[in-house]
């Protein structure tokens, strides 16, 4: 104890959540053929799920994205040995047009 007043810590208190995403995704598909066949489902109209509709492409894109990313490093290859071989021919057989610049 001392002369002055000592702070109290401040406690965090969180509650965790459980969260489910195929209990999710199976809700979503039955309000969605809810909405389909016209049922009515406790006065709630359905909204789509847009966020999972999102990463359903997402994930389909990424799927074939790994062929785009072997073209670039292909092209990007052959540029370089495009390059090189110029370079090379330059400096074996015109060694004397380049020693003029310097």
């Amino acid at each position: 104890m001392g002369l002055f007043k000592q702070p109290e810590y401040r406690r965090f208190n969180l509650k965790p959540r459980y969260w489910d995403p195929e209990a999710e995704a199976r809700k979503e598909r039955e309000k969605r053929i809810r909405a389909e066949l016209g049922l009515a489902e406790n006065g709630t109209e359905y909204v789509p799920d847009v966020r999972a509709g999102l990463q359903r492409e997402f994930n389909k894109k990424r799927a074939t994205r790994p062929k785009a990313g072997l073209g670039y490093s292909t092209r990007l290859f052959l540029i370089l040995i495009i390059l090189l071989m110029v370079a090379f021919y330059l400096v074996t057989y015109k060694l004397d047009v380049i020693m003029k610049f310097f």
